[in-house]
């Protein structure tokens, strides 16, 4: 992830070094396929982060009622 969102900068940088209209609309493209990349990953290390404190948060629920989550009591 944070790869991408340096070859991104890179290739922003190189835009405006960029000397003719050919390099130009190079260095763009380039740099925008690594930002999207970086945005992807982001989004999917946030989702995932979101859904392991999920799982946590569900575990101990679960640990505190003695049973299974969705309430129901065991039988002995």
């Amino acid at each position: 992830m944070v790869i991408f969102f340096v070859l991104g900068l890179v290739g922003f940088a190189a835009h405006g070094l960029a000397d003719g209209r050919e390099g130009l609309v190079l260095a763009s493209i380039v740099s925008g396929v690594f930002f999207a990349c970086f945005l992807i990953l982001f989004a999917i290390y946030w989702i995932g982060y979101l859904l392991k404190g999920h799982a946590i948060w569900q575990a101990e629920r679960q640990a505190e009622s003695d049973g299974p989550s969705t309430g129901q009591q065991r039988e002995d």
